[in-house]
């Protein structure tokens, strides 16, 4: 199988974040993951089957629809991904669904589309679902589709475990360093602060590195977001062959690791 080819990977996302459109953050990213990996729509909402399910961004009004039936209802891919932590794909045409009721409903209310829901799981605990929709084959390649959900929740996090520190616990240097290399990112891209940091952010959970880490590779020239072309191979950043696998699933749907 090919090496997974996360540097080029971040690039895009950082590109297609980049243009202006006035949207919030997790809007651009969802339009990016799209972007990258296909489909018609896509929705990414956290704490799928809790009381505080919050959906933040839905690109269109089917998205929002089928969120709307996975959380009236209680059942569908999206509840699935989060509870198994694997990726879970519905064709809304096939026979024998574990989730009938939102099954029927779902393709009453958008048709026949294939639904592909990507648990997002940055420091291993399952933190939300990355759903999308197509109207035709083929679904994403898993362990893309899973490293751009991963990289998209660290973006959106302040705090994950295992990746960041509070800053105000960092030493100068090292805060002076993210700084930065936050303004440098910012400049190279047109992007605003919080934008800068995400990017940092997501670079740091795809190659297992510390902030600190990913803002002196900036610093230093041997990272660029604007050209993929220039940009540090992933073989030659810390942890480069961190690699994480999960199991496969059976509960419902189609679901891979």
């Amino acid at each position: 199988m090919a090496t997974l080819d996360k540097t080029g990977l971040l690039a895009r996302m950082a590109r297609a974040i980049a243009e202006p459109s006035g949207e919030p953050l997790e809007v651009r990213l969802c339009h990016a993951y799209l972007r990258i990996l296909g489909g018609n729509g896509a929705a990414l909402t956290l704490s799928n089957t809790r009381a505080e399910r919050v959906t933040l961004c839905s690109t269109d009004d089917a998205a929002a629809r089928l969120e709307d039936l996975q959380e009236v209802l209680g059942e569908g891919p999206g509840n699935q991904a989060y509870r198994s932590g694997t990726i879970v794909t519905l064709d809304l045409n096939s026979q024998g669904s574990a989730w009938s009721s939102f099954t029927a409903a779902a393709q009453a209310a958008v048709g026949e589309l294939t639904l592909h829901a990507v648990p997002i799981r940055p420091a291993g605990q399952v933190l939300g679902v990355l759903t999308t929709h197509r109207s035709a084959p083929p679904v994403p390649d898993a362990a893309t589709a899973q490293f751009l959900a991963d990289a998209i929740g660290t973006a959106l996090l302040q705090n994950p475990e295992g990746y960041l520190h509070d800053l105000d616990s960092r030493t100068w240097t090292d805060r002076a360093a993210i700084h930065q290399a936050t303004g440098m990112v910012l400049t190279q891209l047109g992007i605003t602060v919080t934008d800068a940091v995400a990017l940092l952010r997501a670079h740091a959970f795809a190659h297992n590195a510390s902030m600190t880490e990913v803002a002196r590779l900036v610093v230093d020239r041997r990272l660029r977001f604007a050209d993929p072309d220039t940009s540090l191979r992933p073989d030659q950043l810390p942890g480069s062959s961190r690699e994480s696998n999960r199991d496969t699933d059976t509960d419902g749907g189609t679901q891979t690791s």
